[in-house]
């Protein structure tokens, strides 16, 4: 007899309140778990559908790990949840009825044309626009917001191509940025509270959960252009730059740890003699992962 709770008739984490939070977050880990390893067994849910509850799943782990929960105890709850449907029949009549809801839960996600993720500081804002021939922001962070100004920094699409993209609208461009984001190799997960103590690392606001710069891996802007209208917060009176970073730095970025933030250093030049004016910022990664493959679930139907 399978267990009805382990599978989930909706695709979205939805939760209000920090203890709801932590409850709707564990169950909603352990049904995308079970539903994951049942449809892929099986095969019974096609890319786009299997796309949508790894999305679903993620962000339920990104908001377990914010809680407080330890990738172990993650990794532990995923292999309860495999386990638990691991000797169900693929035939099983009430599976198979929960994967139909499944499904159709699939088609009303993929009706959807925004959604927003946030995390602990800051928020991911998605959007579907299904016009593919201009640039589109797919998901978007707002860094800082100045009157007539805004710095943002995320995906953006063009004819079905994502890319990494910090946009600068209004203000002098800096001469190049450079992205640094926690190397893997030299520091596995990011720092604990105590560690950052112990390395005197900020611990406040979304500088607080950046890495230190001596376990960073670097990506310089490759692009630095005119930004498309299409980027822009309004279609007059707003000029901008694009800085556009190679696919490696948006796929290292893609599969950063949900509680850390990156560093986006800008340089100006001073002119002659004199070093470089420089300016810091910091990216929230919460659930960006979740939040591009909602944004760019669209794409791959049309490009279908």
């Amino acid at each position: 007899m399978i267990r009805r709770a382990l599978f989930a008739s909706t695709l979205l984490f939805l939760a209000h309140g920090e203890a709801a939070l932590a409850i709707d977050a564990q169950a909603g880990f352990s049904k995308r778990s079970a539903v994951l390893e049942f449809a892929q067994n099986c095969e019974l849910l096609g890319s786009s559908q299997l796309l949508a509850v790894r999305a679903g799943k993620l962000q339920a782990k990104g908001a377990l790990l914010r809680a407080g929960f330890s990738t172990g105890e993650l990794q532990k709850m995923e292999r309860i949840a495999k386990l638990s449907v691991a000797a169900v029949d693929c035939g099983n009549a009430e599976a198979l009825a929960e994967i139909d809801l499944v499904k159709a839960s699939h088609d009303n996600w993929l009706t959807l044309s925004s959604l927003a993720y946030p995390a602990t500081h800051r928020t991911w804002t998605t959007s579907r626009n299904l016009d593919l021939l201009k640039r589109r922001w797919r998901a978007m962070q707002v860094l800082d917001s100045k009157e007539n100004s805004l710095v943002r920094f995320g995906a953006s699409s063009l004819q079905g191509r994502p890319s990494l993209d910090l946009l600068i609208e209004n203000q002098s461009p800096p001469r190049s940025v450079l992205l640094r984001m926690r190397d893997p190799d030299q520091l596995e997960n990011p720092p604990s509270p105590f560690l950052r103590k112990l390395l005197k690392l900020p611990i406040d606001g979304v500088a607080g959960l950046a890495p230190p710069t001596t376990a960073t891996q670097s990506f310089f802007a490759a692009n630095r252009v005119v930004a498309e209208t299409s980027l822009l917060s309004a279609e007059t009176g707003v000029r901008g730059t694009r800085f556009g970073f190679a696919n490696d730095a948006l796929e290292a970025f893609s599969q950063l740890d949900p509680r850390e933030a990156v560093i986006l250093d800008m340089y100006w030049s001073a002119g002659l003699g004199k070093p470089d004016r420089h300016k810091r910022l910091y990216v929230e990664v919460g659930d960006f992962l979740a939040a591009r493959i909602f944004a760019e679930a669209k794409d791959k139907v049309l490009e279908q």
